[in-house]
């Protein structure tokens, strides 16, 4: 080892015996030949300056393992609320199924009834129920049904059955 590497060594072993020792006063004869003092803070300033470095190093790591543990929460309450949704989904869509079907059956029923007897019941009901139950029957049924609905009640839904939404 040459001379110079090994007073460099030597410096930075003083900057660290500095820099974990203590106050220790050296004087410049107890420094090996060439070495300066400014040498040795030099070199207690880059051991700090490493440390700093390594502890963000440390701290960064720490910091990406809590992202990626974040991520994965985050992928799996993703997965869940879609797997959620798609249930939810699944029950509107037989809940829709079931109103069709019950609404399909009471259309037969007022089908069948006179235009005497399901006048009154269409007049207790909205504008928007009777437009809906209306448009579910044949033109012909319709035809009988509205002169013996209250004539206020049949423009109103008349002018809602020529409305397409």
């Amino acid at each position: 080892m040459s001379k110079k590497m090994q007073k460099v060594m030597l410096a930075g072993f003083f900057g660290l015996f500095l820099f974990y020792g203590g106050f220790v006063l050296l004087r410049a004869e107890d420094l090996p030949d060439g070495v300066s003092t400014k040498e040795i803070e030099l070199s207690v300033a880059l051991r700090k300056r490493e440390e700093a470095v390594a502890a963000r190093e440390k701290e960064l790591e720490q910091r990406e393992t809590e992202i990626g543990a974040l991520k994965q929460e985050l992928d799996d309450k993703l997965e869940q609320i879609t797997v959620l949704q798609k249930d939810v989904e699944e029950k509107l869509a037989a809940i829709k199924q079931e109103q069709d079907a019950g609404f399909k059956n009471l259309i037969k029923v007022y089908s069948a009834m006179s235009p005497t007897k399901l006048a009154p019941l269409l007049n207790q009901m909205t504008d928007e129920n009777v437009t809906n139950i209306l448009r579910a029957m044949k033109a012909e049924q319709v035809a009988l049904i509205m002169p013996k609905i209250d004539s206020e009640k049949a423009v109103r839904v008349s002018r809602l059955l020529g409305r397409f939404e």
